[in-house]
Parts: structure tokens; sequence; C-alpha cells
């Protein structure tokens, strides 16, 4: 399916975006669409007022630079319309996760559904832990996925793998910072936290099979003021085209996700992990364990040194670490 252009002010924007590097006057744009001059104006300022930056110059025409604000339109052109008619972008909800199993309740999904939000209320991550989502500076969203349905899922090496996916992406945008991984669901820059990912299962209670996937992603991009009790815990990357930015990731995200347990995907976690080697606190069911993080096993779990020096193996659990060795 093809995204359905309902506006002129729509038509406009696709083919200033389709031609990034050059001015397009606006006759051609008049005679493109079979509109007047005035028809061409009209639709200019109004792409300009939902955040558009359009720049016009005389005898040259116009040119996109960019939009400040998460547009769908935006985001589907990058993506080549992978997500067609799939892709929902709003300015506040409550949580993005909320509104996609909300969405999954009532609808079918055969392909990856996104659902964004520039601001999220009540963003949440695990043990329903609040998200702070502020508007304009960070990228909260969730997809639905159809579970892969040619072997057993392996849950441990989801958030993993969506990890490494996320991450890969990031370095693309910003090469020069070095993210880390801390187990199990939390993407790390210079010892702070930037990005949760939280992934939950949605079973089919006739088949006793999951049959979707719900992954929610919330990254602190520009993000620089944050709650007092967040601002020695959290921070964010840096200033970034959010509608490409967040164009890559569900890409990323739609076209791998099916080949999660790949070992690959595992051994860079791995690479990554700022924990493996640390004295680490796990919070298991309400109870913290102290010992040595010492290896991620092939199903994603967390293997620790006890004090005794006895190993035990966590398929679950949230590693608490104050003061990283750096």
């Amino acid at each position: 399916m093809v995204r359905v252009l309902h506006s002129t002010a729509q038509k406009i924007l696709l083919q200033l975006l389709s031609e990034p590097d050059s001015w397009v006057s606006g006759n051609d744009l008049a005679k493109q669409f079979n509109i007047s001059r005035e028809s061409v104006w009209k639709a200019i300022n109004s792409l300009r007022k939902a955040g558009n930056n359009i720049v016009g110059r005389k005898n040259l025409g116009y040119h996109f630079v960019g939009n400040s604000q998460l547009n769908a339109d935006i985001i589907d052109f990058y993506t080549h319309n992978h997500f067609a008619n799939r892709l929902y972008v709003e300015d506040q909800v409550s949580s993005t996760q909320s509104i996609a199993k909300a969405f999954l309740s009532h609808h079918l999904i055969t392909a990856p559904t996104v659902f964004i939000a520039d601001h999220q209320t009540a963003g949440y991550g695990r043990q329903g832990r609040s998200f702070y989502s502020p508007a304009t500076t960070g990228l909260y969203f969730s997809m639905i996925l159809p579970s892969p349905t040619d072997r057993p899922l392996e849950a441990g090496l989801m958030t993993t793998t969506f990890a490494v996916l996320i991450v890969d992406v990031l370095k693309q945008f910003f090469p020069a910072q070095d993210f880390q991984y801390k187990w199990v669901n939390d993407i790390y820059l210079d010892y702070k936290k930037v990005g949760g990912i939280l992934t939950e299962a949605v079973v089919d209670l006739e088949s006793r099979t999951t049959a979707s996937l719900v992954v929610g992603i919330g990254l602190n991009i520009a993000t620089k003021k944050f709650p007092k009790g967040l601002k020695d815990k959290a921070t964010g990357i840096a200033p970034a085209d959010r509608n490409l930015l967040v164009s890559r990731l569900i890409e990323a995200i739609a076209n791998n996700y099916s080949d999660y347990d790949n070992p690959q995907y595992l051994e860079q976690y791995r690479q990554g992990s700022m924990i493996l080697g640390q004295k680490v606190d796990l919070l298991v069911n309400g109870e913290v364990i102290t010992g040595i993080a010492k290896k991620i096993e092939n199903d994603g779990s967390l293997t620790i040194v006890l004090a005794d020096g006895k190993m035990k193996t966590f398929n679950s659990g949230e590693v608490v670490k104050v003061n990283f060795e750096k």
C-alpha cells in the first residue's frame, strides 16, 4: 500500500523532499499539480506553520531544510512507504506502548505497525517504572511485530537483539559516541542512561502461542534537563533529525527482528556490555543479589559469580549499578 495524499500541501512537501539538493520553483509546482501560484504559496505557508523549515528564494523557488516536529508524511517518505498506512504519529499520548496494545486488541496485525509520539504523559518501562518523556527532545515509539512462526520464541534474546539494532543505527547518526548495554534493556552513554527497551508478548489464548510482540523504545536524543531524581542517572545524546532517525530505527527493527536469534547480535551485545567483569547488584523479585557479572549466556540470561564463589544464572531481573568502574 502507498500512503494516501489528501492535500496539496502534502503533495508539495513530498515533492520538495524528493529533491533535497535542488530548488523547486513555484511555477513548476503549480504546473505539476495543476494549481495556481497562489495555491502553492498557501500550501507552503501551511507547511511552515506545521513546523517545516522551507526556505524561499526569488528566481529559485523553495527548498526543504527540515522539520523539528515529528511528521508522518516525512517519516513515511524516508522509509520509502515501507509502512504505508501502518504508521501513526501523535503529538501526545499516555504511552505508545499502551496505545499499541489497545490497537492490537481490535485489529489483526500481519505486518509491523508503528506508533510514535512527541510526548508521553505516562511513559513506562520494565516493572511499570515511569520513563521521562518530554516533548521535542526525545524519541518514543512502539512497534507491533508479528511473532516469527517458523520456530519457538526465545524471549531472552529479543531485547538484546533490539538493543543491538538500535545502537547500530545510533552509531550511524552519532559515530563519535561509545554506546553500551546494561543488561538487559538499557542503553548507556558515558555511564548514564540514554535509552530503554520494553518487550511484551501478546499470547493467542486458543493456541497458547505468542501471536505478536509489542516493543517499546524510549530514547533521550537532545534532552538536557531531567527531573531531580534522574539528572545524575540519565543524559541526552545530541540534536538530530528525529524524523530521519526514527525512520531508520523502525526500518532496522522491521527488517531484522525475525532473525533475532542470529548469534552475531548476541556477540555484539556482549562486546558492548558495560557490566561484564563488574560487581553488580541484581534485583530479582524484590531481592538484591550481589556478585560479579561473569557471562551473558546463549539464551540472553546473565550468569554472576556470588560472594561464595558459586555461579548462578538469571533469566530475569534488573541490574542496579550506581557507581560503575570507569
